[in-house]
This record gives structure tokens, C-alpha cells and sequence, in this order.
């Protein structure tokens, strides 16, 4: 595969709708996510459906009056929003395997080593201390998203909040924990 800079002529003709760039930019960025996903998602409809939705979303944005402004950013954009979609989608689907798990995480218990029982035991323990010092709202938030594994519109749904404004309360209820997390391990130590 043959990488490509993007220029503001291509952004502009890409604004337009000029079929013959938008062909060449779906079939571009398409292997590329392609790529991307290939070992990183076990189903081919779903790398179908994560491709089209992004090529979609891109799309959107560039013709968008606020949207993409720099053209040398449109890898860059496009691989960010690749990246949401496919968290998102997998979370819905359930098929989604992240590709920065430890092996060790993914043998079943009979493989694994004789501590590792025991240090996940541990961790677990250690979450739901530090869960237990948040507030209410924080704790079932990080419980819904994380533990349940809910999709955004059901969390969104539960707690009565848009999608914009929740993508906020989670990256402060993480903000949160972290900082409790923290604070406990220098308690420990």
C-alpha cells in the first residue's frame, strides 16, 4: 500500500462531493481500516459495518462547515474516528477483543499461573474499595459503562444525560477513581 498526503484541493473537491475523490477516498482509508481492524475485530460484517460508518461519519464532518480544517490531518481524523466507531459498535456487538490485553488475561484459569488468581482477586478487591469512595453518581456511571459494559445510548438513557455530555461525566468519574486509586496506593505505600 502506497501512503498519501492530502491537500487543501482534495479537501475542497472531497467538500463538493467530486465522485471521483470520493471513490478514491473510500477505497483508500477503506483498506486502511482495513488494516486496522483485521486482527483486532473477529467478524468481517462487523469490519464492514465499522468501515462504512466511518467513511460516513468523515464525510459528514468534512462537509460540515465547522469540519476539517487541515487537510495533512485527514489520516490522522480519519483513524481517530475509526477508532470511536469501533469502540463503539464493538461494545454493542459484543465481538469486540481489545487488542492491548495481556495473553494472560485470555487463558482460562486452568493455564495460568497459581498467583495470578490471586493478584486478580486482589485487584478486584481494590476496585470496588475505591468505587465505595465515590459518590453515587460516579460509582453507578463507571459501574454502567465499565462492569456492564452498556451501550452509550442506554447509559445515556439512564442517566437522563446526551451523548456529548456523558462522554464528560465519564472522563470525570475516571478522573475520579484515578485520583482515589492514587491517593490509596500512597496510603499503602
Amino acid at each position: 500500500m502506497q501512503f498519501q498526503t492530502f491537500d487543501e484541493e482534495y479537501l475542497r473537491r472531497l467538500r463538493t462531493g467530486d465522485s471521483q475523490v470520493e471513490q478514491h477516498f473510500a477505497s483508500y482509508f477503506g483498506e486502511l481500516i482495513h488494516l486496522k481492524l483485521r486482527r483486532r475485530v473477529r467478524s468481517p460484517q462487523l469490519i464492514e459495518d465499522i468501515r462504512q460508518e466511518t467513511i460516513f461519519r468523515v464525510l459528514r464532518t468534512i462537509r460540515d462547515k465547522d469540519g476539517l480544517e487541515d487537510a495533512r490531518k485527514l489520516g490522522a481524523f480519519v483513524s481517530g474516528v475509526c477508532h470511536y466507531v469501533t469502540v463503539e459498535l464493538s461494545r454493542s456487538e459484543g465481538r469486540y477483543e481489545a487488542p492491548d490485553r495481556d495473553f494472560d488475561e485470555r487463558m482460562d484459569s486452568t493455564q495460568s499461573d497459581p498467583d495470578s488468581r490471586l493478584i486478580s482477586d486482589e485487584r478486584s478487591k481494590q476496585v470496588r474499595k475505591i468505587l465505595a469512595k465515590l459518590d453515587d453518581r460516579d460509582r453507578n456511571l463507571l459501574r454502567a459503562v465499565f462492569l456492564e459494559e452498556l451501550g452509550s445510548s442506554e447509559v445515556c438513557r439512564r442517566f437522563q444525560v446526551e451523548p456529548d455530555y456523558l462522554r464528560v461525566l465519564v472522563f470525570r468519574a475516571k478522573a475520579r477513581f484515578k485520583q482515589a486509586y492514587v491517593k490509596g496506593a500512597g496510603a499503602a505505600g
